[in-house]
């Protein structure tokens, strides 16, 4: 643990030196430690500040400690575009190094609270936080993280949803920042006919979707072979995520929720990335 923590803030150091940010010479603590303590919450203690306060307070680690209270204010001080831009740059090197141009897509559900409890929730009002989960057979209350990453499982692109936001409707929303040639697999959810044309004509990248038995533009048996073996690879994936994400998020609001779930999925980036 401790050279990854190393590593860790040599690249925040170098990152934050990249963009020429510099810290106020009153500062106590500087960026790059901030952003080293927050990684490690969400690698380690699944984006527990204080566990991560009393691990890293330690001479050999941050020497100059703020209070919690102190940290907690610089921790949402802190430019959300500098946790855009990190993420941005790893992802542009992951999406190079991906020789084959196969992405994957694909959605995951993030529960704020059980539907049961929606409206005792202060967080989040709504009934557009209300989604259905598949793999567990139950509706929930929170948000959707959509995800795009190479055929490899590393994460190029992503947005965070409500709930009851359409798989293909969250899709037509992102960048879709891939090269020329690239063919994107995603499950039935993402059929869309129309948007496939315009992909393919506008931005030669190739939608391909799993397909309804009853639908048109049936792929040839390889295709859905090279499908059923590629989404295993993102559920992989999001597997590795999600048993970063804690029992429960604590939050106290919106903008605070959505904060950790950036710092947990970049923080996820930057460890596979390193």
């Amino acid at each position: 643990m401790e050279e990854k923590i190393i590593l860790i803030y040599c690249f925040c150091d170098d990152f934050l030196k990249s963009l020429d940010i510099k810290d106020n010479n009153q500062s106590k603590m500087n960026s790059a430690e901030i952003m080293t303590l927050v990684i490690v919450s969400a690698l380690f203690f699944g984006g527990n500040f204080s566990r991560a306060h009393w691990l890293l307070n330690n001479p050999r680690y941050i020497p100059n400690m703020l209070s919690k209270s102190r940290l907690n204010r610089r921790i949402h001080g802190l430019d959300l575009s500098i946790w855009q831009s990190v993420f941005y740059f790893i992802s542009q090197i992951f999406s190079k190094n991906n020789s084959t141009l196969e992405y994957l897509v694909e959605s995951i559900p993030v529960e704020v609270c059980a539907n049961v409890r929606s409206y005792r929730c202060k967080i989040l009002t709504g009934k557009h936080f209300i989604g259905f989960c598949k793999a567990k057979k139950r509706f929930y209350y929170g948000f959707k993280i959509h995800m795009i990453t190479t055929a490899a499982g590393k994460p190029v692109e992503f947005i965070i949803t409500p709930a009851s936001t359409a798989d293909i409707t969250a899709f037509k929303c992102m960048e879709i920042d891939l090269p020329s040639n690239s063919r994107v697999y995603g499950d039935k959810a993402y059929t869309s006919y129309s948007f496939e044309d315009y992909l393919l004509e506008e931005e030669l990248i190739k939608l391909i979707p799993e397909r309804k038995a009853n639908l048109s533009r049936q792929h040839s048996g390889c295709i859905q072979y090279l499908q059923s073996v590629l989404r295993k690879r993102i559920e992989s994936t999001f597997s590795a995520l999600v048993s970063l994400f804690p029992r429960k998020i604590h939050a106290v609001t919106y903008e605070g929720f959505i904060l950790k779930l950036i710092f947990i999925i970049t923080s996820f980036s930057i460890n596979q990335f390193l």
